[in-house]
């Protein structure tokens, strides 16, 4: 009986989640997408913005600790995507309450043809469950 009033009395910690959130724009067209840790990056699909632009976030980690993001913009032309930007960031701390852009800053990037511009910014947030 000891033992199980024990387990009341000892304080449990509850960790919080990493989830990388994104805000989009392009042609005055705003949109956010969420992001969740995964360990196969493989499986990761990519996201079509105003069929235009395609971006793909490889959150790699699990549901409490991110090793790894990989952010990966193309420009989609008629044949297939063309890669135009790679970041990456290693062992990036999840904030609170971050800035829309607090990971990556405000990025603008744009297509080799026509001139079209995507602007986002990414911010890697601690939810609590």
């Amino acid at each position: 009986m000891a033992f199980w009033l024990l387990g009341f009395m000892v304080p449990t910690t509850v960790q919080a989640t990493p989830l990388l959130k994104c805000h989009f724009e392009v042609n005055a067209e705003r949109s956010e997408q969420t992001f969740t840790p995964t360990m196969d990056p493989y499986t990761v699909g990519s996201v079509n913005l105003a069929n235009r632009f395609r971006f793909k976030a490889i959150v790699l980690g699990n549901d409490t600790r991110v090793t790894s993001i990989h952010l990966y913009v193309s420009y989609q032309t008629e044949r297939q995507p063309m890669l135009l930007q790679h970041a990456k960031f290693v062992a990036p701390q999840a904030l609170e309450q971050p800035t829309p852009d607090a990971l990556t800053g405000r990025v603008a990037v744009y297509s080799p043809f026509l001139g079209k511009e995507l602007q986002y910014g990414c911010a890697l947030h601690e939810v609590s469950p």
